[in-house]
């Protein structure tokens, strides 16, 4: 009698379950697919570099009003989400050098620092 390939069968649900881990991660948990919103706000680096620009993502009349922040690189034009924010309609810029900046109170290193309000332990929902 020949045994069945149930590793064929293992090898397929791990398939699954790793896509499907990756896929939750990536639209759930990364800044990378965030809704577009509203420019709201623009800030030029000390160097004149970078650009942030702030929008204002309407939650509608189901959730709350967040802030998305992006890093535009002026000479590359390479764009990257640095700071996402729940629950406020404001956002406040300092920087406080060239690669330094302070949004809404997190400051943020913007060459590997990003802030995102799902992962700050001490915000409540």
């Amino acid at each position: 009698m020949r045994k069945k390939p149930y590793y064929k069968i293992i090898a397929a649900i791990s398939l699954f379950l790793l896509l499907a881990y990756f896929g939750i991660h990536y639209f759930l948990f990364s800044l990378s697919y965030l809704p577009e919103g509203t420019l709201i706000k623009q800030s030029l680096s000390p160097n004149g570099e970078y650009t942030v620009n702030a929008y204002l993502v309407d939650g509608g009349s189901l959730s709350s009003n967040a802030v998305r922040v992006e890093l535009q690189n002026n000479k590359s034009g390479k764009k990257r989400n640095i700071y996402w924010d729940y629950r406020i309609n404001t956002v406040e810029f300092t920087w406080i050098n060239d690669t330094d900046i302070i949004i809404n109170g997190h400051k943020i290193d913007i060459k590997k620092d990003t802030y995102d309000w799902r992962r700050d332990k001490t915000k409540t929902q």
